[in-house]
């Protein structure tokens, strides 16, 4: 079990570890001696904190949540459009993105969380603040007439949905989509928009 005496910045140094290793190794070839790799102390250091892989992956997650929650919460809701858009081209990944691979890495973990309880908590955490941070901004839109009457949290939903799944086509199987699911979330985006807007 983690430590819970780990302080904010030593939290912080194993995420950048984790985060680092994973998107360099992936999930399935991922060593606690190749997150050491990138972190400033030694292996026997992530111990001190972290029992197990697992464990500091999660820590890596929720570090994650937090950041992802709050670049994605923080935006303009006086502008809901461009809030929007932004959040799209963060989330609709492409090989070249800063993020591709921990995207990749992050998509890779998906597939273990209902076999994994230790990844299953931190990775609901992590896709529930994105979910929430799109649902507030189309719910900013709405009130203020930016866009049309729609259910906000399925539109948000459905863009989460399909900036997740892009990230198997456009960045981990590098297929030239890129183009493509730019102009299809931004056509979704424009279909959201009110008439008089």
């Amino acid at each position: 079990m983690a430590s819970t005496d780990i302080g904010e910045d030593a939290r912080a140094e194993v995420a950048v570890a984790v985060q680092e290793a994973l998107a360099q190794h992936g999930y399935e070839r991922l060593t606690t001696a190749k997150i050491a790799e990138h972190y400033p102390n030694s292996e026997a250091g992530l111990y001190y904190y972290f029992d197990s892989k697992d464990e500091m992956i999660a820590a890596f997650l929720e570090h994650a949540a937090y950041y992802l929650s709050e670049d994605l919460l923080q935006v303009d809701t006086d502008a809901p459009e461009e809030a929007l858009r932004n959040a799209c081209a963060f989330l609709f990944r492409t090989p070249e993105h800063e993020y591709a691979g921990i995207a990749v890495a992050i998509m890779e973990l998906l597939s273990h969380a209902p076999y994994n309880e230790t990844l299953r908590g931190p990775l609901l955490e992590l896709e529930t603040a994105c979910l929430d941070a799109l649902t507030d901004i189309v719910e900013s839109g709405i009130e203020q007439d930016v866009f049309r009457q729609v259910d906000p949290r399925a539109t948000a939903a459905f863009l989460l949905a399909a900036a997740d799944g892009s990230t198997g086509i456009a960045v981990a199987l590098e297929m030239d989509v890129a183009d493509d699911l730019e102009a299809g979330w931004s056509a979704y985006v424009d279909s959201l928009l009110a008439e008089s807007a």
